[in-house]
């Protein structure tokens, strides 16, 4: 007993340890608080308050209050990826130090959304940790009428929810050949039979065959935005953007016409390989395909992604239903990109070690390796402790007459490594938002050309062009009433009439280079005032002089 008690201590304190540096919403709220009294470029407020009651920060890094082109930075929407939090908080503290960006800021703003849903980053210090990904409201997972009837519990009392394997004739899950730690789904193809089921840890309280189903874990945020709602799913909420937070950070997105794209850190990635154009989803009733000159500025930005801020080899995570992330492109009509931010660095393995014996695989099914193995596999590399629960027999009500194994990884490890290891990433994604910042479009015009025709006549011509990388918003935002478009417009004094051509010209997105020409024909002497642009790309003024 004294040994076991020995064990669980060891055991705690090490995931104690691990994750000490990881923080709660007080002290999240802290640091924020501490960063804006440092800062005068730096403020933080409230957009709104989670179903748990506690507010959702957004820090505004800005020159001045004037209202710029900006882009927006989110993390924390769904609870099981918590590393993106602390990520974003250590690029605020670098963006305030960082003397190129400061020059930047004076055309740009950044806004970050570091917990969308705070209400999950608490439920991870709970007395017993589990991995929980929506917030605080009170849901009924499996509508049966009924809410947490059924939820985990921990059998073998270590503080931990980790899974069940129970070996079964039915099962379809064995051991895999790389870690044995790790178990895979049998493929037939390959002679493999199953040997276990695999569940969560727990009992199947309400006896109706199904395990766990309903512990009540709340929405998760990134599942009940507006784009391609996953209606009726676990976790996706009664209804679209039924959640105060899900409408907190749309209602900010939509408000704030400044904002010319968006990065949000999650379970998803569309940096590393950029999304395709098709031109059949791109072309269907309802868009769900990144129209073709979007396509080609993603691919712009990947490659300042990959190559200018050397973030490489990013794992395939293809988008989800429902999420921030989609529905900021589809709807919103912004350039949103995601990324997990880390992931599990490539190790080469050691001489006679366990990985060097193994068959090294075929070019075509090196991306199928299994992540639980990569992951454990870096891990033992860096000799992180208290990743995985080794697998160990319990007696369960459920399964009296069958083996039963209490076991797997411990609740957030596989995506939050220590804080440490999120260090160097956030220093390479602090230089890819300075060089996206940078590629934003910049609008510039020539000195107007005036010409006399004759006596208090002139003919008024502008040039305007876009010398940024990126267009002036995205293609998609010439279909959407959201997003601020292309305007030139000319404001002429009381003594001055315009004999030819239109007070404002508006126009579709200005692409990288484009450039277009403006003419007014204006009867009357004096100085007249042109303003071009747009919210997402900032506005320029110039003035001419008729004489």
């Amino acid at each position: 007993m004294r040994k076991k008690l020995l064990f669980l201590f060891v055991l705690c304190f090490g995931i104690t340890h691990a994750q000490k540096d990881y923080l709660n919403y007080e002290n999240l709220t802290k640091s924020l608080k501490e960063l804006d009294a440092k800062s005068k470029y730096c403020t933080v407020k409230s957009i709104g308050k989670s179903s748990g009651g506690r507010e959702i920060w957004v820090v505004t890094i800005s020159e001045s209050t004037t209202p710029k082109p900006a882009l927006l930075i989110t993390a924390g929407l769904d609870g099981k990826y918590r590393a993106g939090t602390q990520i974003t908080l250590k690029m605020i503290d670098n963006v305030l130090k960082n003397e190129k960006l400061a020059a930047i800021l004076k055309e740009k703003t950044i806004y970050f959304v570091p917990a969308v849903n705070p209400d999950a980053i608490d439920a991870a210090f709970g007395a017993v940790k589990m991995e929980k990904r929506g917030n605080d409201n009170k849901t009924d997972d499996d509508r049966d009428g009924k809410i947490g009837e059924d939820p985990f519990e921990d059998l073998n009392k270590d503080g931990l929810i980790t899974q069940l394997r129970i070996e079964d004739v039915t099962g379809s899950f064995i051991e895999s050949p790389e870690d044995s730690r790790v178990l895979i789904k049998a493929d037939p193809t390959k002679n493999q039979v199953g040997k276990y089921v695999l569940i969560s840890e727990g009992i199947d309280t309400d006896k109706d065959g199904m395990f766990n189903e309903d512990f009540s874990e709340g929405v998760n945020i990134d599942k009940n935005f507006t784009f391609d709602y996953p209606a009726f799913e676990k976790g996706a909420g009664v209804y679209v953007a039924s959640e105060p937070e899900t409408r907190a950070l749309l209602d900010f997105l939509y408000l704030n016409q400044n904002i010319y794209g968006v990065l949000t850190f999650g379970m998803h990635n569309n940096l590393s390989e950029t999304p395709k154009y098709d031109s059949k989803l791109a072309s269907s009733r309802i868009i769900k395909g990144w129209l073709e000159k979007d396509s080609k500025a993603a691919e712009q930005v990947s490659k300042l992604y990959t190559q200018k801020a050397t973030i490489k080899g990013g794992p395939k995570m293809p988008m989800t239903k429902g999420n921030f992330a989609q529905t900021a492109y589809f709807h919103a009509g912004r350039f949103s990109f995601s990324t997990p931010g880390w992931w599990v660095p490539k190790v080469e393995a050691k001489k006679d070690s366990l990985y060097s014996k193994l068959e090294k695989p075929a070019e075509k099914d090196k991306e199928e390796l299994n992540s639980e193995v990569s992951f454990l596999k870096w891990a033992d590399s860096q000799n992180i402790k208290n990743v995985f629960v080794d697998w160990s027999v319990i007696k369960h009500p459920d399964f009296p007459n069958q083996k039963v194994e209490v076991g797997g990884f411990i609740p957030y490890a596989l995506n939050n490594p220590p804080v440490k290891f999120l260090e160097e990433t956030a220093n390479k994604h602090v230089l890819f938002v300075e060089e996206l910042l940078a590629a934003m479009p910049k609008i510039e015009t020539n000195v107007p050309e005036v010409e006399k025709i004759k006596e208090n006549l002139h003919r008024v011509t502008i040039k305007v062009a876009n010398k940024g990388l990126l267009p002036t918003y995205t293609e998609i935002g010439d279909k959407i009433r959201f997003v601020s478009k292309m305007k030139t417009e000319i404001l002429l004094q009381k003594n001055q009439i315009m004999v030819s051509g239109r007070k404002y010209f508006i126009r579709n997105s200005m692409q990288a280079d484009e450039s277009e020409e403006y003419s007014w024909l204006i009867s009357g002497t004096g100085k007249v005032t042109i303003t071009t642009g747009c919210a997402t790309a900032g506005f320029k003024e110039v003035i001419a002089d008729l004489k």
